[in-house]
């Protein structure tokens, strides 16, 4: 593995980077208040500028995997500088746009996958039931086809980018298949939620999906599929992404611990100078620079279409989800008292770490994945 980043990698990079001034970064904390216009204009806003950085289409199409690496690299300046805003994003655009990538029609990538790239609409993707059910298990949500058309219902749970979305894209159980079915915000029987709220990630858009007779014509479905690699698609895909929004988080809250512990005194000195702090900022740094070697070779890894690469993300995912809640519960302690205080980025930090670990794959779920291919590497 090569450990340094090709001109064109650090150009996507910084790019990416000088998007998020101080400027840019008062204007997104407002993600936490504003309306659903507001949110969804300020989301628009920031994919335009995104596509026009190249971020948008890095890991999708034919030839995606290459992009692996530029990809994780910017994910994780992105992540660091805006952890509602890059959840939100990826989303839209490597979740739901690397599913039509693979799986759409050409008449689906045209009118769906193609603005989407170009940061012109906001998608949501919802997978999930209430109760976690798989489509071997019998899923809620189910569809059936009479005449030309599908008729869909069911119930999805808390889904990110919900109530912004100009399309959504709902998987269902149709006769022991998956589908995935391309819904608007006006069909009828589609009920989108209000706005729920989280822990953490507070910029998001997150709402539950209601589905009661909702009619969609063949042309707004993809699949029925002959088989789960689409979902296992997404299930890897998130699952970096998580560990990346992970990796950012950790950067920032560190960052926070050691700025604070300069600025700050005790006993007529910095509080740096005190070793206790030390091992504290420490243990943070160290964690943290494991993680984003973790992180960067699964990117690598699926860069270069190793058999390896999915054991790999479920490593960096495990690693990333426990790291990350360690470096802010370590960030707060530095903080003290102050750290307790609502709306500080260690504060933050604590909350939003829970999320990596329960989002996408459990931490629970992938170790026993990580077993299962340790097994089969050594079996007794």
């Amino acid at each position: 593995m090569d450990f340094e980043f090709t001109n064109e990698e650090l150009q996507v990079r910084n790019k990416v980077a000088e998007l998020f001034d101080e400027a840019a970064l008062a204007e997104i904390e407002t993600m936490e208040t504003a309306d659903p216009a507001g949110l969804k204009e300020l989301t628009l806003r920031y994919l335009a500028k995104l596509a026009e950085a190249g971020y948008l289409g890095l890991g999708l199409g034919p030839d995606g995997l290459k992009d692996e690496m530029a990809l994780a690299a910017a994910q994780e300046v992105f992540s660091e500088a805006a952890g509602s805003l890059f959840l939100a994003v990826e989303t839209s655009t490597r979740l739901a746009g690397g599913l039509m990538a693979g799986w759409a029609s050409d008449q689906q990538k045209s009118e769906y996958l193609e603005p989407l790239l170009k940061g012109e609409r906001i998608a949501a993707i919802s997978v999930a039931e209430p109760g976690g059910n798989e489509p071997q298990e019998g899923w809620i949500t189910k569809a059936r086809l009479d005449g030309g058309q599908y008729i869909l219902n069911g119930i999805k749970g808390p889904t990110t980018n919900a109530s912004i979305a100009d399309f959504l894209i709902v998987a269902s159980d149709v006769d022991g298949k998956l589908a995935f079915f391309l819904l608007h915000p006006g069909d009828d029987g589609l009920t989108i939620g209000e706005r729920v709220s989280t822990l953490g990630y507070n910029g998001l858009a997150v709402a539950d999906i209601r589905l009661d007779n909702v009619k969609v014509p063949e042309s707004r479905v993809i699949g029925p599929l002959e088989n789960t690699d689409a979902l296992k698609f997404l299930l890897t895909a998130q699952d970096m992404v998580l560990a990346l929004a992970g990796l950012g988080l950790m950067k920032r809250t560190h960052q926070a611990a050691s700025d604070y512990a300069h600025q700050h005194h005790r006993g007529n000195k910095p509080i740096f100078a005190h070793q206790e702090v030390r091992f504290k900022l420490a243990d943070t740094f160290t964690l943290y620079q494991t993680s984003q070697l973790l992180c960067y070779r699964a990117a690598w890894f699926l860069a270069s279409g190793d058999r390896e690469a999915d054991v790999l993300v479920n490593c960096a995912k495990v690693f990333c989800a426990e790291a990350v809640e360690k470096i802010s519960s370590l960030a707060m302690n530095v903080w003290a008292g102050q750290g307790y205080l609502a709306g500080n980025p260690v504060e933050r930090g604590y909350r939003e770490s829970k999320y990596i670990g329960l989002a996408g794959t459990t931490t629970e779920v992938s170790r026993m994945a990580i077993a299962d291919d340790v097994l089969k590497r050594h079996p007794v």
